[in-house]
């Protein structure tokens, strides 16, 4: 998902639209449009909406009818900004934190305020956070020096579109599901909205997927906009894969440091449930024998759930850092916004390029813009800048943080066996693609190296291909992360594109999975909550009942554990079953770390 680059504007009806192209491994967003506006009155939230439309394309889909009896997708979801520029006022008062203003019309919960001239001073964090009436808003907190007569600014926000369950437009050949906040539950235009939607191929097939004039209903009354507001709108896609339920696996018995006993999760006694889910219910087959019952609604991996196709690229989190506030900026990378351009926002080492591209200022809060430069010169998002590389030194909080913020979750350790392994046995010391073999041969020099065609130099024809400590760990060759998807071509099978069961790419090295484990009781709290499309303040995740979250924690990640091993672990820690990082490993951030998230089924 490469950023969504603003080419013009365009005037639809009252809508500010940026035609924005967005793009992953392979996946183009384009032509994006406002259509259709509704503003008829009445007091459900779903009769004003817009139908955002736009072309929507991929390579490599599939839809099979015979196992795994899977599909690829496409989550998804958009963004939107309220007004042409940052709401200015003069005359300002204040009284403890309720702030008086000639109009709260454009203003939005969440943006930033400061004063620019007058008498009065907020503290640089200071947001609105509720607005009371026509003239009137609440900050968070009281003004260091009151305000009298002062001239303020509220900086702009990027928020996420609440949509319709029903009234969306499936192309020819597309289909379209709804992915509510709360899936299973009734759908509600406030409480439990449409947060994004899949897209996947209606037949049995493969190929290229063109899916043009996709329209989604935007109810944008029922994210507080009126139909005089002028907005911004980003859509954005990730590349998942279904991953389908019901179907009894194995967990453990692959061999590897600290792996479960061997256990079935089954169809015996998910059926057993009241339910009829799969749900845990504390009873043995729900969980790996020895282990301690989680909660009820643990996500075990047997109901079916999309797992994204590939780890974070270096675009997709640049993507993600850009549509943020400064205060948030700065808690989700490890430098200040305002460092000078080309500072790297995580670490610039082993092929991370991600850079501050255009400095913040911490005094007007203004955000810095980020941009990918592998090759570390002054033009930023070349073609080999390295923007579908897997993104490292991504900290458990900060793979917390993008999850929430697009709508999806983290995933648990037995729904990462279930990924990998599907219904199949286990194997004695099997990787992701299957089995116990894997290449072992420098893949250095890289072809196109950084580009979206980044290739490995003679990868193995029979077996497994992986980067880690043999292949992408070679000191003054090739160090770091590799292109997402890099092995598999059109001649590559299971094995040597390094796929699992489903055809996910890399839950074998590259970048090590965190994921919720079962070991500790706050990974065992879990109920599986997806996120809600909004962050903190300070940019942190705030779903309920995800480790590192319910207690506050900033960087911690007490009830996580690691999974897959990495570009620079030794190959015993990429199998399947291997929990040699089984307990909190990701709470500082390092080089071997990326993220992956899920998305339960309705």
């Amino acid at each position: 998902m490469k950023k969504c680059l603003l080419y013009k504007i365009l005037f639809i009806a009252v809508f500010l639209f940026g035609n924005f192209l967005s793009y992953s491994n392979n996946i183009t967003v384009s032509n994006c449009t406002l259509t259709g506006q509704n503003t008829s009155a009445g007091a459900n939230n779903t009769a004003n909406f817009s139908l955002v439309q736009f072309d929507l394309s991929w390579e490599n889909s599939w839809r099979l009818s015979v196992a795994p009896a899977n599909w690829d997708a496409a989550w998804v979801f958009v963004k939107f900004q309220v007004g042409a520029s940052d709401p200015a006022f003069t005359g300002v008062s204040s009284s403890g934190t309720t702030i008086t203003v000639s109009s709260t019309a454009n203003l939005r919960v969440g943006m930033p305020v400061r004063v620019t001239a007058g008498t009065g001073a907020f503290a640089v964090t200071t947001v609105i956070s509720s607005i009371n009436n026509a003239t009137q808003f609440v900050v968070s907190a009281a003004p260091t020096t009151a305000l009298s007569n002062a001239s303020i600014i509220c900086l702009r926000i990027w928020e996420h579109a609440r949509l319709n369950n029903t009234g969306h437009t499936a192309p020819s050949g597309s289909t379209i599901d709804a992915g509510l906040l709360t899936p299973g539950s009734a759908f509600d235009p406030v409480t439990n909205p449409v947060l994004g939607v899949f897209m996947y191929r209606s037949t049995i097939g493969g190929g290229i997927n063109t899916f043009t004039n996709t329209q989604l209903r935007w109810n944008y009354g029922a994210n507080g906009i009126t139909d005089n507001m002028v907005v911004r709108v980003q859509v954005f896609a990730v590349e998942m894969v279904h991953v389908p339920g019901g179907v009894n696996f194995n967990v453990g018995g692959g061999g590897g440091s600290s792996a479960f006993t061997s256990t079935t999760i089954n169809t015996a006694i998910a059926n057993t449930l009241p339910s009829g889910t799969g749900s845990l219910g504390g009873q043995a087959g729900g969980y790996p024998t020895g282990q301690t019952a989680p909660n009820a609604n643990w996500p075990n991996g047997y109901n079916a759930f999309y797992c994204m196709k590939y780890e974070i690229g270096q675009g997709q989190y640049r993507d993600f850092l850009n549509t943020l506030t400064y205060s948030q900026q700065a808690t989700r990378t490890a430098v200040a916004p305002n460092s000078v351009a080309g500072t790297g926002a995580l670490n610039n080492f082993f092929r991370n390029g991600l850079d501050v591209q255009t400095p913040g200022n911490a005094t007007t809060r203004v955000p810095a813009v980020y941009g990918c430069n592998l090759n570390g010169n002054t033009t930023y998002n070349e073609a080999a800048d390295g923007e579908w590389i897997a993104c490292n030194y991504i900290t458990w909080m900060d793979g917390c943080a993008y999850m929430d913020w697009a709508g999806l979750r983290p995933m648990t350790e037995l729904e990462f066996e279930k990924a990998c392994r599907g219904n199949l046995p286990a194997v004695s010391g099997e990787y992701a693609w299957g089995n116990a073999s894997i290449h072992a041969t420098n893949y250095g020099p890289l072809t196109n190296s950084g580009a979206a065609n980044e290739l490995p130099n003679a990868p193995s024809t029979t077996n497994g291909n992986a980067a880690y400590s043999t292949t992408s760990n070679i000191p003054g060759s090739l160090q770091g992360p590799l292109r997402v998807g890099i092995f598999a071509t059109g001649s590559s099978n299971r094995v040597t594109s390094g796929a699992t069961y489903y055809g996910i790419m890399e839950m074998s090295g590259n970048a090590a999975e965190s994921v919720v484990g079962i070991a500790a009781v706050e990974g065992r709290a879990f109920t599986g909550v997806h996120g809600d499309g909004a962050l903190s303040n300070a940019g942190n995740a705030t779903t309920a009942n995800w480790p590192g979250l319910t207690s506050g924690e900033v960087t911690a990640a007490t009830g996580t554990a690691g999974r897959g091993g990495d570009w620079s672990s030794a190959s015993t820690l990429m199998v399947i079953s291997d929990r040699n990082w089984f307990q909190n490993p990701n709470s500082a951030r390092n080089y071997p770390w990326g993220f992956r998230g899920v998305r339960s089924v309705q």
